[in-house]
């Protein structure tokens, strides 16, 4: 008698490694602008600070769709 180990759902590994990107992404940004805050880069800190606000916006609204329309 053999053991077999079946494969995962493929749309469940998509979705952890979207969600990892999503997060290394913002992470990423926010490292960018605390670097350019320090060294007085106005402009690209405040450019990151928009798009990790603008990234955490869209993945709260994402959030809430899915959990509404989620079946």
């Amino acid at each position: 008698m053999s053991t077999r180990v079946l494969a995962a759902d493929s749309s469940a590994a998509l979705l952890t490694l979207g969600i990892s990107l999503y997060s290394v992404a913002i992470l990423v940004c926010l490292g960018i602008a605390i670097n350019a805050a320090r060294f007085r880069r106005r402009r690209l800190a405040i450019a990151m600070a928009w798009v990790v606000g603008v990234l955490t916006v869209a993945g709260v609204i994402i959030a809430i769709l899915s959990s509404v329309h989620g079946g």
